[in-house]
């Protein structure tokens, strides 16, 4: 075998081994769960639980609610105002539906 032949074969070898490895990693993230909503998150909330809205809810807004903000929106359509305690009466996709709750019962978040 020439030093042409072993300087081919070598590059051909590394290039080999770089399509190998890339296949694995691209089978791996494919492999994922794909359960969780990012650093231990969740996709429901259980209704009743208590909240407060971090931004105005007029349409929509958000809720810090199960120690994570949604994307909320008031049950009749009624605003609530930013910093209101909120209670979670229902829940479309990752959309919750809030309505006002009292200010001196429960725990926020």
């Amino acid at each position: 075998m020439t030093t042409d032949q072993v300087i081919l074969a070598a590059i051909v070898a590394v290039i080999v081994i770089f399509v190998i490895v890339g296949i694995v990693r691209a089978i791996g993230r494919r492999r994922a769960p794909q359960t969780g909503f990012g650093a231990g998150g969740t996709a429901t909330v259980p209704l009743g639980t208590r909240g407060f809205a971090k931004t105005a809810i007029a349409r929509t807004g958000v809720v810090l609610a199960a120690g994570e903000e949604w994307t909320a929106r008031s049950r009749d359509g009624t605003e609530i105002a930013a910093g209101q305690q909120v209670s979670v009466v229902g829940q479309e996709g990752l959309t919750i539906i809030v309505e006002p709750g009292t200010s001196g019962s429960g725990t926020q978040g």
